[in-house]
């Protein structure tokens, strides 16, 4: 079975959490394999990568930082996902694993008042662009428009605007194509 460490030979230079909580979940779908293809062409890896190829991500330098994640502040593709994900949930109209997907983070995030795992993004001319993590903002999203009374119960925690999340750079200033 694919591992980290075989998506780390052809990324050495990205933190492994990065490769876990992003990468390797799609690498391991039948459909889909690793490495992604270049060109990428019309590959779903396309959508995953914002059209950009594995010889570009390998430019990509991240860091970790806290960063404002308001609806607001994020992208418009984004800001759409999050909002869809959200309504998706709520209006009965997800499916088992979207609806466990959005759960499980609205969980952790009530709780504990952090997202369990920093986003993956890149900040871009419009906003902020989540990479990974569109279903832990949907939740996150999902909490923001709860009411104080919501959080006075026990065991809840209203969460910070400000989150952790890995910002991406591209070492020549690009960004996605998508």
């Amino acid at each position: 079975m694919l591992t980290v460490v075989d998506l780390k030979k052809d990324l050495p230079n990205w933190p492994l959490t990065i490769l876990d909580d992003w990468l390797l979940y799609f690498a391991r779908e039948p459909d889909l394999k690793w490495p992604p293809p270049e060109p990428l062409n019309e590959h779903r890896w396309s959508s995953i990568l914002g059209g950009r190829p594995l010889s570009w991500w390998k430019n990509v330098t991240w860091k970790k930082e806290k960063v404002n994640c308001s609806l607001g502040s994020l992208c418009p593709k984004s800001r759409n996902l999050t909002v869809e994900t959200h309504n998706d949930v709520h209006l009965g109209l997800a499916d088992d694993v979207e609806r466990r997907r959005y759960k499980m983070p609205m969980q952790y995030i009530l709780e504990h008042g952090v997202f369990l795992n920093a986003l993956v993004a890149m900040k871009i001319p419009s906003g902020l662009l989540v990479l990974d993590g569109h279903h832990r903002m949907a939740a996150f999203y999902g909490l923001q428009l709860q009411s104080d009374a919501f959080f006075e119960k026990p065991n809840r925690k209203r969460a910070s605007l400000e989150q952790d999340a890995w910002i991406g750079v591209h070492r020549d200033g690009e960004i996605p194509l998508t």
